[in-house]
């Protein structure tokens, strides 16, 4: 383009040189051809970009008598900044309706000495002639005088702002939603996960708002929340089934569809802790151990605990690929915040005791103050260094059952209490029913302090352990099915001694 003054330059400075070069004394006569200023042109592609609200910019200059060599970029004409570069990805700020932005480009070329040239990123004035406080074509920028293409190409941009949306669990699929549901029965703590998304970019939202059964009033939450548990202070109603409503706000002031807790077809009850105990049953073998200890719990104490403690069913529903249908998805922090409601638990459980459950919350649960009553038979065979260490006060157990007979457990035997403790040893206890096997030796720790052990037998070697308490006495693990052993009262006695003794239940 513009071919013509190109040519006559090039002819003049050609004729020049040769006139240099013959020696010619006279000089030549003639007017140089001026810098003629480049060219822009400009376009955009968004089929890259994953929103509208960000857009690819290209452009290019074209210079008929030099190079270009950079650009002055604009989104509102008043502020240009300098560039080398030939594209960029904008992020457009949306408002609170539809927004349509100027992009505009000038080129810039090589006819200025070095020196002259801004640093790139650097803002470059321009002469605002007629002072409407934009740039209007013609006005010149004076660091760059003749070097700027003054009639920048733009392009019109709209930008849609879209509203923010809402899903349960973390991503957007009806699997994630479903793993986040709750159980239909809670106590009084509640901690949802979900996702918030903006189709106009990640950054977009501005911040989350919850209401708990009101709508008249709403709770703020940072826009980076992924999870946040609401409690009894903060609404949740004792007795009654709740709903939980949550929304999202833009940058521009758009909220997002309002999404609520519970999904159609679910429900969630809140129960209330009608006391200071927790029972948890982990137990799935007929033989009475759920009676026991609902029974025991009325009547030990002079009935201090009637009524006054909770049974939490943590076993029902819980295969290889499914958890229990009581525990919450999240067992930190809710789970861990549900046994924080009371003060002290007593989780009892069969050979399937649900290890990995345990580990996760009750050495946190003991650190902050909790009491824990642990009631478990195990496997066959054990990895004693599976973290047994980590909710037992205990360096390790044998790896393999101590004896797989019945007969090494008749009905009858005395399980041995030590008589060294302190405090004195605990109660006596007789074997009434049942079969007592999955037992293993217990290794204390430095600290621990042994309750029973097993009397001398042809099966085993010498009086292992089989019940320890830690130093604090905030921890007691009876490693055998202390259902089996009622004989004389002896169980109800333990139960006594240590909730009572021990715990410093009320």
């Amino acid at each position: 383009m513009r071919a013509e003054p190109l040519r006559a330059h090039t002819l003049w400075t050609l004729w020049s040189t040769l006139l240099a070069l013959s020696g010619c004394a006279e000089p030549y006569i003639g007017t140089p051809t001026p810098n003629l200023p480049p060219e822009t042109l400009l376009w955009v592609d968004t089929v890259g970009t994953p929103q509208t609200s960000q857009a690819h910019v290209f452009w290019r200059g074209d210079d008929p008598d030099g190079v270009v060599v950079g650009f002055l970029l604009t989104l509102d004409e008043r502020l240009w900044v300098y560039t080398p570069r030939r594209d960029t990805v904008l992020s457009l700020a949306v408002g609170a309706g539809d927004t349509v932005y100027t992009i505009a480009v000038a080129a810039v070329d090589n006819s200025l000495p070095a020196a002259q040239y801004p640093k790139p990123g650097e803002v470059v004035a321009f002469r605002d002639l007629n002072g409407n406080a934009i740039y209007d074509d013609g006005e010149p920028f004076p660091q760059l005088s003749g070097a700027v293409d003054l009639s920048p190409a733009r392009l019109r941009y709209p930008v849609r702002n879209s509203p923010p949306r809402l899903f349960w669990g973390a991503d957007t699929t009806a699997a994630a939603a479903q793993s986040a549901w709750l159980p239909e029965t809670t106590f009084t703590v509640a901690t949802f996960r979900f996702t918030a998304f903006d189709p106009d970019g990640p950054n977009e939202i501005a911040f989350l708002e919850w209401a708990l059964n009101d709508t008249s009033r709403w709770h703020r939450l940072p826009a980076t929340t992924e999870f946040f548990t609401v409690r009894e202070s903060d609404g949740l109603r004792p007795g009654e089934e709740n709903r939980l409503f949550l929304r999202a706000t833009d940058r521009g002031g758009v909220q997002s569809t309002v999404l609520e807790y519970p999904p159609p077809g679910r429900r969630w009850y809140v129960r209330k802790p009608k006391g200071p105990l927790l029972v948890l049953h982990d137990y799935a073998i007929a033989d009475g151990a759920d009676t026991f200890y609902v029974a025991a719990l009325q009547r030990i104490a002079r009935g201090r605990f009637r009524e006054r403690f909770d049974v939490l069913d943590i076993r029902t529903g819980r295969t290889v690929q499914t958890p229990p249908r009581n525990i919450p998805p999240f067992l930190n922090p809710m789970f861990l915040e549900t046994l924080r409601l009371f003060e002290a638990v007593i989780w009892y459980a069969d050979p399937q005791f649900a290890l990995d459950i345990a580990r996760t919350v009750l050495p946190e649960y003991i650190r902050s103050g909790g009491k824990l009553l642990l009631v478990t038979t195990l496997p066959a065979r054990v990895d004693p260094h599976a973290g047994y260490s980590d909710i037992a006060p205990i360096d390790s157990l044998s790896p393999e059952e101590l004896f797989s007979t019945p007969a090494a457990l008749p009905n009858g035997t005395a399980l041995l209490p030590d008589s060294s403790l302190p405090d004195g040893p605990y109660p006596v206890l007789l074997k009434e029913r049942g079969v007592a096997v999955g037992i293993h030796a217990l290794f204390p720790n430095a600290t621990a302090r042994v309750l029973y052990r097993l009397p001398p037998s042809q099966y085993y070697s010498g009086t292992p352990a089989l019940a320890v308490r830690n130093a604090s006495r905030t921890v007691v693990f009876l490693h055998f099915p202390l259902h089996l052993f009622t004989r004389d009262g002896g169980a109800d006695r333990l139960l006594e001694r240590v909730l009572v003794e021990d715990f410093g239940l009320q």
